[in-house]
């Protein structure tokens, strides 16, 4: 029987080339955009998962309250590592890990800089990496040691055993290579090169060295596993008050643990409650997936129905000769599951093809091999799915057909179908033009935060770390660099233009509430960093060279200004521990974090020896390529260690819209392709309806109607429908998309002309579809129609 059912199936799709063309073709489209979606979201999910112990890890946080804001931090005080080991035997293994700098690392003639941690031996027994050489209890006990990945072993010694060998740090230290590790997974939430003991960080460090006993100076990570059967809420009920008691005038200061298994995805906190993170574009991806395969699946069943005419007479004939309802279901079942895996074999094809295209909007760490048995049989039943989803509602219409009716021909075929073909067009479309608002409102919203004043000038203007060699030799070099001819102003600074290293509380200043304790990002400058920032005064001046009172001097931004009250800033005292600073300028407000939030209050201090970070201003008309190519030789003299390596700030300012980017260059793309499966169903419609009204429109043009009436004769149905979606689908965009930039301090007021927009769009893209069908219909030889009546 199913042989049978398979041969009928096979004869109606190439009786049908083009409706089965449209069938196969939108099921695919939307197979293939559920597939796509659903290796993101996989891909997503699967951070961290090969961790053995992910169940019990935690990451300590600490909750702040600055600013009359209630934040949370992942940065930890250097003193709490061994208190945990000592004093909390819920703890079964604890380490410290730095933020990840990258380090010069030099090994015979071969010269790299690569990014790493400073981490304690208990690290590699808590964290599944696994090694190829060394063993993971001894491979970082040793202070002066390394553990390489086996990339960048290969890269530093190429062939030659790795073990044993000497590399030299940032032309500091030594270290030995004592294990070489398996490549870190892209799904990890480590992304490193190598491994050093983090005691060799306090012994080459002054800073770290010097707040090994400091509860007050939050610089570092920390990870603590738990045994089997400590939960993370106990645990973090234990530590809350670990910082009240060995700092009694911190209150605000409390401890918690965020479990491994939602770092990835619930890494978002907002007044101290975990309110999501990336899972929310997660859910919104799966939805989307979800309702663009539903539109494909409507496609099908419209057709089916709308073509119904076609089958009534094969179902009647069936029918009188003995068939059953449930082999008639059985037979139009097989024909929509044949018609998806057909559409099945397309969209495979579809993801291996389109997969290279979709890199960069976050899909580069994502593979797709038809060899995955565990992908191919979830997406195999997805197309099973997709089949009997697709074929439900036709293969019950058109079994139910009365015999009897058919075959006398007063059954009028189709008109049972017009109400819930013309609801399932509606949902469609809603669905669409949905997408379409969302895409729009999101590169509003990018482009309202790019085009916010950013406070300076990042034009032109490179940045890069300085190594020791550099801050010895900043002088000459500078002397150097602005002797190029291409370069207008080199500064150093304690933090990048797009990034804080610095927050400071305890300043006070007339008027200050005593119970205030406001947190300031605290930027240790020298003079040319405003010529080469391009910074915007407000009110004062900035730092001199050759002013000696300078060095107790502070410049503050505006929204320092504003939180301390100042009337008139310049000139006013603010105090910093036994520190008298006077205020000498104000300047525009510079974003340096989240270009969504409110600019944080700041502070500049005249401290060049504390500064780490490089600035270089080339001059307006410099060629770049030039430029580089004239500073590299000055920079490489001085920092022998180092390969020559640099930012622009301006890319890296764009790094930070980088996720909603991506977000909305996705919902353009499947957007897109939901309104292209929708309106192939709509080709499909208007060529069947067109079809079906030819002696209609040829008896209305022997009566004397015009193209332009047939036009809209059978154009108006389907406009109205789309016009219909639109007002569906305006409020229920704005409600969401209120919700979502309500993420957001800094954004943009949705307006009404989008909605409009959206909706003229769909009416001209619906017009455009239709056309083609409905005109070549209304210029048809009304004789040729009428010739058999």
């Amino acid at each position: 029987m199913l042989g049978n059912y398979l041969k009928i199936a096979f004869r109606n799709l190439l009786k049908n080339k083009g409706y089965a063309s449209i069938n196969i073709l939108g099921l695919a489209m939307g197979m293939a955009v559920a597939l796509l979606i659903g290796l993101w979201v996989r891909y997503e999910w699967s951070f961290d998962n090969f961790h053995e112990n992910r169940a019990n890890i935690v990451r300590v946080k600490k909750k702040t309250h600055f600013n009359n804001h209630k934040g949370t931090q992942d940065g930890i005080m250097l003193p709490l590592a061994a208190e945990l080991r000592t004093n909390f035997s819920e703890a079964k293994y604890v380490t410290r890990v730095d933020w990840g700098d990258k380090h010069s690392l030099v090994a015979g003639d071969q010269k790299l800089s690569r990014q790493g941690y400073y981490a304690d031996p208990d690290f590699l027994k808590m964290f599944t990496f696994p090694l190829v050489k060394g063993r993971a209890d001894q491979v970082l006990k040793e202070p002066h040691s390394i553990v390489l990945t086996e990339t960048l072993a290969k890269a530093m010694f190429g062939s030659a055993e790795p073990m044993g060998k000497v590399i030299r740090v940032d032309n500091q230290f030594e270290v030995m290579v004592t294990g070489i590790l398996k490549d870190i997974p892209k799904n990890s939430s480590f992304q490193f090169d190598y491994l050093m003991p983090y005691e060799l960080n306090i012994a080459t460090s002054d800073f770290v060295r010097g707040a090994l006993d400091e509860w007050g100076n939050n610089f570092l990570q920390t990870y603590v596993q738990l045994h089997e059967g400590v939960t993370a809420e106990a645990f973090s009920a234990r530590i809350a008050n670990l910082v009240r008691q060995k700092m009694k005038d911190k209150e605000e200061s409390l401890l918690f643990v965020h479990p491994m298994p939602k770092w990835h995805l619930f890494g978002e906190f907002k007044d101290w409650v975990n309110t999501g993170g990336a899972i929310e574009y997660v859910r919104l991806f799966a939805v989307i997936g979800v309702l663009v395969l539903l539109i494909a699946c409507i496609n099908f069943m419209n057709l089916s129905t709308a073509r119904s005419e076609k089958r009534a007479r094969e179902v009647g004939i069936r029918k009188a000769v003995g068939s059953q309802r449930k082999q008639l279901i059985a037979q139009f079942l097989t024909e929509s599951m044949l018609t998806a895996l057909l559409g099945f074999v397309i969209a495979l094809l579809m993801v291996e093809f389109s997969l290279p295209y979709l890199k960069n909007v976050g899909f580069e760490h994502i593979t797709f091999s038809l060899n995955d048995i565990s992908l191919l049989g979830v997406a195999f039943a997805g197309c099973i799915v997709t089949g009997l989803l697709a074929g439900s509602y036709p293969a019950l219409y058109l079994s139910g057909f009365v015999p009897v009716k058919v075959l006398k021909g007063t059954f009028q075929v189709g008109k049972a179908a017009n109400l819930p073909r013309k609801i399932l067009v509606v949902t469609q479309f809603t669905f669409s033009i949905a997408l379409i608002i969302g895409t729009v409102i999101v590169f509003q919203q990018i482009q309202h935060a790019k085009s916010r004043p950013m406070g300076y000038n990042p034009e032109k203007l490179i940045w890069l770390s300085l190594s020791s060699d550099l801050q010895k030799n900043f002088f000459p070099m500078k002397t150097e660099l602005m002797g190029t001819g291409y370069v207008e102003a080199v500064s150093r600074t304690s933090s990048p233009m797009t990034g804080v290293y610095n927050q400071w509380e305890g300043f006070s200043w007339p008027g200050k509430d005593p119970q205030s304790q406001p947190l300031f990002t605290a930027l240790m400058v020298d003079p040319a960093y405003f010529k080469a920032a391009g910074l915007k005064l407000k009110d004062g001046r900035f730092f001199a060279e050759k002013v000696l009172s300078d060095s107790n001097a502070i410049v503050l931004n505006e929204a320092s200004v504003k939180l301390m009250g100042f009337k008139n800033p310049v000139g006013s005292h603010v105090r910093f521990g036994d520190a008298d600073l006077t205020v000498i300028g104000v300047t525009k407000n510079v974003i340096q974090q989240n270009p969504y939030d409110e600019v944080q209050p700041a502070v500049m201090l005249m401290q060049p020896d504390f500064t780490f970070q490089g600035l270089i201003r080339f001059k307006s008309g410099a060629d770049l390529k030039k430029a580089l190519t004239a500073i590299q030789p000055v920079i490489e003299k001085y920092n022998p260690s180092y390969p020559f390596e640099y930012r622009f700030v301006d890319d890296e300012y764009d790094q930070k819209f980088r996720s909603e980017a991506q977000i909305g260059q996705l919902a353009g793309i499947f957007a897109a392709l939901a309104i292209l499966i929708s309106c192939l169903g709509l080709f499909g419609l208007a060529s069947f309806m067109a079809e079906r009204r030819t002696k209609e429109i040829g008896v209305r043009k022997v009566l004397g109607a015009s193209v332009s009436q047939l036009w809209l004769l059978l154009s108006r149905d389907f406009v109205l429908l789309v016009l219909i979606s639109c007002a569906i689908a305006s409020p229920l965009a704005y409600y969401f998309l209120q919700k979502w930039l309500g993420n957001y301090n800094y954004h943009i007021n949705i307006s009404p002309f989008v909605f409009l927009g959206a909706g003229v769009s769909a009416v001209l893209v619906t017009l455009a579809t239709i056309s083609f069908q409905s005109i070549r219909a209304a210029l048809m030889n009304p004789v040729k129609s009428l010739r058999t009546e």
